[in-house]
């Protein structure tokens, strides 16, 4: 019943982002023959600065390839990255700070239910909620294939997928994390956007100079690596660390969230 009424006061944004990114993703598709024919992309990008395609991780012989190879400079670069820092700053501002900055979830506690039922219920809705982010937006681009006739490769369509739920997750369960430090949402709106956009400016600095490739490796960010699944040189590595920060900021959300002091 809890999950079925979160989920119902949280569809709105839940289908806006993943119904909205797969429309995006299905008129790029639909598109793409007639702008990979003209050359005009391709001829641009070929122009730009080697150190500016860098930073956005695209390769300007490869990108009009195949549909995947633009996306993954595309949708799946800086776009992504921006749209995951929203997705996680919506699930924890909707799920966790404004409940509590407006009092709603003593009305929870006092229906009564444990905070441990709370919040793992709040966790299946982020679950759905990247489910059917990255499954309408896989859904989505092999509809258009089968319409369009894209040669999409489904083995590397699905492995994007899956490591943006993945990324998804972490980026979510860290919002949350972060929000039940504070009993003010938009304090937690804005502590934990400051820290998403210090992670995304440090993978963009990454890509500047290889003097700066350590900063990579505090980055959230640089676990999700299009271009190395593209090439197939995508390791089990990324979504090993992935794996672990889900599990280890999922802990740390309930050890925070059951000693948090949620008096009005």
């Amino acid at each position: 019943m809890l999950i079925r009424s979160m989920f119902k006061q949280n569809r709105s944004w839940i289908l806006g982002y993943s119904v909205g990114t797969s429309v995006y993703l299905f008129f790029l598709a639909a598109i793409f023959p007639s702008i990979q024919e003209t050359g005009i992309i391709e001829a641009k990008l070929e122009s730009l600065p080697p150190e500016l395609l860098e930073v956005f991780q695209i390769d300007a012989t490869m990108a009009m390839d195949n549909l995947l190879n633009l996306l993954s400079s595309n949708y799946y670069g800086l776009i992504f990255y921006v749209l995951a820092v929203l997705f996680a700053l919506t699930f924890a501002s909707k799920l966790l700070a404004k409940p509590v900055d407006s009092g709603e979830i003593m009305l929870y506690m006092a229906a009564p239910i444990s905070r441990l039922t709370y919040v793992l219920s709040t966790f299946v809705i982020l679950i759905i909620a990247v489910v059917l982010f990255v499954g309408l937006n896989g859904l989505s681009l092999m509809a258009a294939d089968l319409l369009f006739d894209l040669q999409i490769d489904y083995t590397i369509l699905w492995m994007l997928q899956l490591n943006g739920a993945l990324v998804l997750l972490v980026l979510g369960v860290v919002a949350y994390m972060l929000a039940s430090l504070f009993d003010d949402s938009s304090k937690s709106y804005m502590v934990t956007g400051g820290i998403f956009t210090f992670f995304l400016m440090v993978n963009i600095i990454n890509g500047v100079s290889e003097q700066f490739e350590w900063l990579g490796n505090i980055s959230f960010f640089s676990l999700f690596d299009a271009p190395s699944i593209m090439r197939e040189e995508f390791g089990g590595v990324h979504f090993i660390w992935l794996i672990g920060l889900l599990i280890l900021f999922s802990v740390l959300s309930f050890m925070r969230f059951t000693r948090k002091d949620l008096t009005i």
